[in-house]
């Protein structure tokens, strides 16, 4: 039996090390210049809070030191405070240790980059589509340069990791790993307002497949999460609770509601509340009708209500809209698989045109604090335009193959593109 090659394991983690430290260095100019990074310094100051001083997160007193930290070093965007479910602290622990704030929001511009491109690759494993190198780079640099994924990264926002298990979750499901795929979701709940309705769809799911281990391991993950993270704060639940209740920290961000009284002032509101109602009715309709279509189908379903999810009254932010990119991946795998050539063209003149229309939106700036019509485009456009690219492939992915041509031809996408 031959053995495996030592030096060749030594290489890649030599190429590793240095593809990381390149990252290091590339972003320590980035961080130094960009002047984002307020939801990153809410985390990582909340982390040493807690850590060196015994300061609750949720604390009026932590508030107050971060808001006074972050105007010392000149961050852009006004702080409202920890917000999130105080295991969210996981990703900033390690980085509690680096003092500087530049180095440390570097180091998590680097987690952010690496957790893309590790759910890109995902999102492409969880198809049938195996494309050559060349358009996996391109899929590689979409999901890290359109507007939501850069802001997401020069920020060192937490969404990235988010979106990320979302995808390991959607892939353990697909391959019957249904302990890791409750893992995977319970971690998702960092930013519990933005993965809620895909786990809720996948939960509903889940018990009508007889599915119930991703059930059962999600409230094991929150049960053992909650517990590691009493040791520091026993009362952390409750505090968590009523900071909630209260509305003591709203979430940052632009709901379906306020994006349409941009532009109509008078009844802004109630239609969001009326295309609120829909997309959840929407969501609901195509899950009680395609819970037992197929994998496929329970793909295009959670890649439907991650797309959803920003009209359902949650506050979305931009950078939140990288959870879309696991749809724009399946309706490329799906052009691919019935158009072949023609599908992987379509498929690059929609990456361009989301490209190049999300920068377009924002008028080519990069800041955390948009202008109020900027916001409101974003928030309307990009989920109506992925929306409809879902439902250009709906029939594909819900019909059950029927032609032994289909079926070969769905098996591994590899010749042409």
């Amino acid at each position: 039996m031959k053995r495996p090659n030592v030096w060749i394991y030594a290489f890649g983690l030599l190429l590793l090390i240095g593809l990381f430290c390149l990252l290091l260095i590339v972003n320590l100019r980035l961080a130094g210049a960009s002047q984002l990074g307020t939801d990153f310094f809410e985390g990582w100051q909340s982390a040493r809070l807690l850590l060196q001083q015994g300061v609750s997160p949720y604390s009026s007193e932590a508030a107050q030191q971060i808001a006074r930290a972050a105007t010392d070093i000149g961050l852009n965007a006004e702080t409202v405070g920890f917000n999130a479910p105080l295991y969210a602290l996981i990703l900033y622990l390690p980085l509690a240790i680096v003092k500087d704030f530049k180095l440390a929001h570097a180091i998590g511009m680097v987690l952010a980059e690496l957790s893309l491109g590790l759910a890109v690759y995902l999102g492409l494993r969880i198809t049938t589509w195996r494309p050559k190198a060349w358009v996996t780079g391109l899929w590689l640099g979409f999901g890290l340069l359109w507007f939501p994924s850069a802001l997401a990264v020069l920020g060192g926002d937490v969404v990235p990791a988010v979106l990320l298990m979302v995808t390991l979750a959607l892939w353990a499901i697909r391959t019957r790993r249904d302990e890791l795929a409750g893992v995977a979701l319970g971690l998702a709940t960092m930013r519990p307002h933005v993965a809620g309705v895909v786990i809720g769809v996948i939960f509903i799911w889940a018990v009508l497949n007889r599915r119930g281990l991703i059930v059962m391991w999600f409230f094991i993950t929150l049960a053992l999460l909650s517990l590691f993270f009493a040791l520091f704060l026993p009362s952390w639940p409750l505090q968590y609770l009523a900071m909630i209740i209260n509305r003591q920290r709203p979430l940052i961000g632009q709901t379906i509601g306020e994006a349409l009284g941009v532009f109509f002032p008078g009844v802004g509101t109630r239609l969001g509340q009326a295309v609120s109602g829909l997309a959840v009715a929407l969501t609901l309709f195509e899950l009680i009708l395609n819970h037992r279509s197929g994998m496929r189908a329970f793909l295009w379903l959670a890649a439907l209500s991650l797309t959803l999810t920003a009209w359902t009254s949650v506050r979305f932010q931009p950078q939140d809209m990288i959870l879309f990119l696991p749809a724009l991946i399946l309706a490329g795998s799906l052009w691919v698989e019935r158009w072949r050539r023609l599908g992987l063209w379509v498929t690059l003149i929609v990456m361009t045109g989301l490209g190049i229309g999300s920068w377009g939106l924002v008028s080519w700036r990069l800041m955390e604090s948009l202008h109020e019509q900027n916001m409101a485009l974003l928030m309307l456009l990009i989920p109506l335009v992925v929306v409809g690219l879902l439902y250009w492939v709906r029939w594909w992915a819900i019909r059950p193959p029927s032609v032994w041509l289909e079926l070969i031809q769905r098996e591994d996408i590899e010749s042409l593109d």
